[in-house]
């Protein structure tokens, strides 16, 4: 893929599906794609992905989505947050000193076999990897369909999420 034109997809109007496999193209096309979120983000992963979302790009535009509106919504749910915050993550401090602007919940133990990691922006755009073990990832700028499916997946998950004692200052 070709880093260099990531302009080119827009948020609600590129149906074009593509596919990353690096931690710089998971990287760069998550902060494109956040970057252009006007009000929703939900994200889903084991670790917390270190090469893609731990970094000040990444930080910056989820803080800029965060102070856009007060109607925006940012969740972010862990499979083990308190590694997470063992090692240390720019979005954690974040949501640390930002509050209830962002949320983490731990996904509960019933649900630990959920192999996938995703993104979904704004209901319309994601980013999937089927495999946590791979950086192979499906991207669409414009799949409402393959959002909503992913979404719903996501609202089960998020409902029965918990709060995490490890990490409860700012779990929640």
């Amino acid at each position: 893929m070709d880093l260099n034109h990531l302009d080119k997809y827009i948020l609600g109007e590129t149906e074009e599906e593509i596919f990353c496999r690096s931690d710089e193209e998971n990287q760069k096309i998550t902060v494109a794609m956040i970057q252009q979120a006007e009000l929703h983000l939900d994200l889903l992963s084991r670790d917390f992905d270190p090469l893609v979302y731990d970094n000040e790009e990444c930080r910056d535009v989820i803080e800029d989505l965060a102070l856009r509106s007060r109607h925006t919504r940012i969740r972010i749910l862990l499979h083990d947050p308190a590694k997470v915050s063992r090692r240390g993550h720019l979005i954690l401090q974040l949501g640390k000193r930002l509050g209830s602007l962002i949320q983490f919940r731990r996904l509960a133990d019933i649900h630990k076999s959920v192999p996938d990691t995703f993104m979904i922006v704004d209901g319309i755009g994601y980013m999937h990897r089927p495999h946590t073990d791979t950086l192979m990832a499906k991207v669409n700028f414009k799949d409402r369909p393959g959002a909503k499916k992913l979404l719903l997946l996501f609202e089960k998950l998020w409902k029965d999420g918990e709060y995490d004692p490890n990490t409860g200052s700012f779990i929640i």
